[in-house]
């Protein structure tokens, strides 16, 4: 509980064995700052609170406290007491041994339940600790271990919280406070489970005149039950009072360290003495189909005490009820109602003088039903990869439905079998079927049962399609062929009925690459494909999938790997220029190609087009040359060969001219 000036510590040990273990060696207490004034404190700051084990106080020092107060006295005795009182079931060696162990446990379970009470006897038992060193702005975890010694072969994780000075919340107020008065009573009702991390237990206070408000139990109320999973917990308090007058009564809540909450708006109300007299329905009567007469008893020395009868009717034995009829005088004892429905609830209702009713146990009245409710209707299905199909339909309206009952068929021209074992009272039901059934559809017929298993005609055939699991075949490569403007492959198409799509991948082998997904083709009689998109020389592997209805997809084909040198280079792909200067003596020449992946080039020189040989290399980056070694005179042939990465090469670009 961290307050603006303390923070109070509370611990337990949660196993019988374990907690005795422990209370013999005692606890540490750790304290670790982790931030300060919003900031990070690091290495985080810690710190011992205790300079040695916490262990239960000595016997004498619980004495003045156990006198003043039941907890405490119990709480002392369960560390203390030669013993606590059990019953062994027999004298033998076994039982013995039980009652022992039932004794620990009752030790255990009673302490901790009686230190929650008090927590002045926590601190006295060596469970608690109150830290009064805490600054402003900072902000803690506490850690509380057992002082286990190294021969020690029992195991205590330790325990730990977060708290700090501006973590204060203000306690809160109770939460639901009902209460019901009868005669001579009122049962006060309030949420234990919202609030039950603030409070351990609660003060009822009472008051005649809505101020002077004064405790009614001595000792808190708390919760001793095992909460289910799921359950909103509830506690109760009865108290008697004399009918006719208003009393007010409200709640506090107690915290396992003492504080007192603040209590709820008062709750004012007054007792009142019952009628005493019950009527009840002890026959019925039903002339026609559409009308029924009820016969009931009641005490002729009720009559007095009430001012009328009512008639209330329902479609469910727990209502709610309405008003059929009214103001029956308070001599008659039978009653004719008309418009029965298919089914019906009646109660019969004593009002009383003063403003208390008496109400008889509900009374089934059925006419004669031999009208079978409507067949199901909008049903829909839906079978998932597992093998479980999903059915739905409308809900009907009859109000005397008792249910349905599925039938399944794999042949909807054959008899359809029962899947329900029992009349099945929801519109969403799952059936499962084997996954591998060779049956790619199931058909469903649904009828509806009535209160008088009355039975519905079958509804409209409902067809399920399962889901494919199977993938498809897949399609097979006929063919490729390499060449200058790419890669061109066909392939004959996989022969299973649901395939809509053929896709095809490449990898490329030098650059490790993964497969990439490089044509999807829907029309199944498409089976030639050309790759023109490749950029370089390479290495390439190719493979296909087919692609049925669902997204399944054959297992791909085993890869085919191609050498592709790489495209043509056509002559117009080359730009070659030869400018002569004769006043300086050389020739300039300069080239241009558009393909990047250029290696080398190769210049060739001849005195005509016929007869050129190599006459220079240069690098894939050098794109002039001044040719020196001329004659006056002469017509020179220059050509241009270039050399690809990948070893792919270009034809040779010739230009004449005479120097």
């Amino acid at each position: 509980r961290s307050l603006p000036q303390k923070t109070m510590l509370r611990w337990a040990v949660d196993q019988p064995l374990a907690w005795k273990k422990a209370n013999e060696y005692g606890f540490m207490v750790e304290r670790s700052t982790i931030s300060r004034n919003g900031q990070a404190v690091v290495p985080i700051e810690k710190v011992m609170l205790t300079s040695e084990p916490i262990k239960p106080a000595p016997l004498e020092k619980w004495e003045a406290l156990a006198t003043q107060d039941q907890n405490v006295a119990v709480l002392a005795q369960s560390l203390f007491g030669d013993s606590f009182e059990t019953t062994a079931p027999t004298s033998d060696i076994l039982g013995r041994a039980t009652a022992v162990n039932d004794e620990l446990e009752q030790r255990f379970t009673l302490g901790l339940l009686a230190a929650e009470q008090r927590f002045d006897g926590a601190l006295l038992a060596g469970w608690g600790l109150e830290d009064k060193t805490i600054v402003t702005g900072e902000r803690y975890t506490y850690t509380i271990s057992v002082a286990l010694p190294e021969e020690a072969t029992l195991a205590v994780r330790n325990g730990s919280v977060y708290a700090g000075p501006d973590l204060y919340e203000e306690l809160p107020t109770p939460i639901g406070l009902a209460a019901v008065f009868g005669d001579g009573s009122v049962l006060l009702s309030w949420n234990f489970d919202l609030l039950s991390a603030n409070y351990t237990s609660y003060f009822v206070e009472r008051a005649s005149n809505d101020s002077d408000f004064s405790p009614l139990n001595g000792t808190p109320i708390f919760n001793a039950t095992q909460k289910k999973e799921g359950e909103s917990v509830s506690l109760f308090y009865t108290d008697s009072i004399p009918n006719g007058t208003n009393y007010s009564y409200r709640i506090k809540g107690k915290t396992a360290f003492g504080e007192i909450g603040p209590p709820t708006q008062p709750i004012t109300g007054k007792a009142v003495k019952a009628l005493g007299v019950v009527p009840r329905i002890y026959k019925k009567e039903i002339p026609t189909d559409d009308s029924a007469i009820l016969y009931w008893e009641f005490k002729e020395e009720g009559n007095a005490l009430i001012s009328k009868f009512q008639l209330r009717r329902s479609d469910r034995n727990d209502g709610p009820f309405e008003l059929v009829t009214d103001n029956i005088p308070v001599s008659q004892r039978k009653t004719m109602v008309k418009g029965l429905k298919r089914i019906n609830y009646f109660t019969l209702v004593a009002v009383g003088k003063n403003g208390i009713n008496s109400e008889s146990y509900p009374t089934m009245v059925q006419p004669v039903d031999s009208i079978p409710p409507s067949p199901p209707m909008a049903l829909k299905g839906v079978a998932d990869t597992t093998g479980i199909i999903t059915l739905n339909w409308a809900k009907n309206l009859e109000e005397d439905l008792k249910g349905y009952r599925v039938f399944r068929s794999t042949n909807p021209e054959m008899e359809f079998s029962e899947v329900t074992s029992e009349t099945y009272e929801r519109e969403v039901f799952n059936d499962t079927v084997t996954a591998g059934n060779l049956n790619k559809k199931l058909y469903y017929r649904i009828l509806a049962e009535d209160q008088r298993y009355n039975r519905s005609p079958f509804s409209e055939v409902l067809v399920v399609e399962k889901p494919d699991m199977i993938p498809p075949s897949p399609p097979v490569l006929k063919k490729y062929e390499v060449t200058e403007e790419g890669v061109r492959i066909s392939w004959i198409p996989s022969s299973s009925s649901n395939v809509v799509s053929h896709v095809l991948y490449r990898k490329n082998r030098r650059v490790d690459a993964l497969w990439e997904r490089l044509f999807e083709t829907t029309n199944l009689t498409d089976t030639l494909f050309l790759d023109s998109s490749l950029k370089e020389a390479s290495i390439f592997d190719y493979t296909m999938v087919a692609k049925d209805s669902v997204g399944l997809e054959s297992s791909p084909l085993n890869p085919i790997t191609i050498v592709w040198k790489g495209k043509k280079v056509e002559e117009e792909d080359l730009k070659l220029v030869a400018i002569p200067n004769r006043e300086l003596r050389f020739i300039a020449l300069s080239w241009k190609n558009k393909n990047t992946e250029t290696k080398e080039y190769h210049l060739y020189r001849g005195t005509s087009p016929d007869n050129i040989k190599r006459y220079k290399t240069f690098d894939g980056d050098i794109k002039r040359f001044n040719d020196t070694n001329l004659e006056i005179n002469t017509t020179y042939t220059y050509g241009l060969k270039v050399i690809f990465n990948g070893g792919r090469t270009s034809g040779i670009k010739k230009i004449s001219l005479k120097y």
